[in-house]
């Protein structure tokens, strides 16, 4: 991870202007034009058939553009009925594949333009509504919103939003034991722990910043390698979180990312890399059509069911192509 050299803004904030993007002026880690790179990602997923009257069905996410990155170029390949849907809550879309008795195999694949970020996007009310609810593990009761409650507010949003990242780096820490909990992003489960992966940071962060009226939103996606070789295999999924200010809009956190590099703490406040391509936003995310089971607590990996069942008979593999 390349060295950066912090810019951290004093004095007034600017008030939050009409247009889609605001200027941050909050530890800002970059002068002009951010960092960015292009690659190939390609998303393969394989659900084998279990019988010939079988109906097998899965669901896997769609990657669309968003103010840090574009895609173009995708190709989806597969020998089975697909179509591409908005998700019914959350940001994003899916593509749904079902056939009768035969194996689902498909190939995503997709060039990516992606770039550092400070944020700064404004929100809609719709935005900050959604922000401020509570999700299925992320409540609004509970002994998160104890742990805020006596936290002290600072003088604005950008001060308290710096304090609760800085106690959620102090208190979490990064691992992932065979056999542990960790990975479903319950904010209470986090909260006595006090480790876990980039679900359980984050979570925690939201709940204690939603409970000091703060809005935030979650993304997932994946961590693209740092590596100069042409073809990369991606170990697995990514997830980091944003919450709004008035005068600065949207700005990113990577708390566990800061975790695993200290060095990096002031950075990943307010700032995030390019190394990462963002494929889903929100939880409880809700698929279309629906699987049975309704709502998805994470959505990043390819769900599947068979006969209306949920199934996790199925391979997966992600890998990228320097461009």
């Amino acid at each position: 991870m390349k060295t950066t050299t912090l810019l951290v803004a004093a004095g007034l904030f600017l008030a939050a202007c009409a247009s889609t993007h605001t200027k941050p002026t909050t530890n800002l880690a970059y002068e002009g034009e951010m960092p960015q790179r292009t690659f190939r990602f390609t998303y393969e997923a394989n659900l084998p058939a279990t019988g010939p009257n079988d109906k097998m069905e899965m669901w896997i996410p769609y990657p669309v553009d968003t103010t840090e990155q574009e895609i173009d170029n995708v190709k989806i390949e597969t020998e089975q009925d697909y179509k591409v849907n908005p998700l019914e809550r959350g940001t994003g879309k899916s593509i749904y594949l079902h056939t009768m008795g035969q194996d689902i195999k498909v190939k995503l694949s997709f060039d990516v333009t992606r770039s550092a970020s400070s944020g700064g996007t404004s929100a809609t009310a719709k935005e900050i509504e959604m922000g401020l609810k509570a999700n299925s593990m992320i409540p609004a009761t509970g002994k998160v919103s104890q742990i805020a409650a006596s936290m002290p507010v600072g003088a604005n949003t950008m001060q308290t939003a710096e304090a609760l990242y800085r106690h959620t780096f102090d208190r979490m820490r990064y691992d992932k034991p065979a056999g542990g909990e960790w990975g479903r992003g319950d904010s209470e489960w986090a909260c006595d722990s006090r480790y876990g992966n980039c679900t359980d940071f984050h979570s925690y962060f939201m709940g204690l910043a939603r409970n000091k009226g703060i809005p935030t939103r979650f993304v997932m996606g994946f961590p693209i390698p740092s590596v100069e070789s042409e073809e990369t295999k991606v170990g697995g999924y990514h997830c980091w979180a944003y919450f709004y200010d008035e005068a600065e809009g949207w700005r990113p956190v990577d708390i566990s990312e800061a975790d695993k590099h200290p060095e990096m703490v002031d950075y990943f406040f307010g700032n995030i890399d390019e190394n990462r391509v963002e494929m889903i936003g929100g939880r409880d995310v809700l698929l279309k059509p629906a699987p049975t089971v309704g709502a998805l607590n994470l959505f990043i990996y390819p769900y599947a069911q068979t006969n209306g069942k949920e199934t996790r008979e199925l391979t997966k593999s992600f890998s990228i192509k320097n461009l």
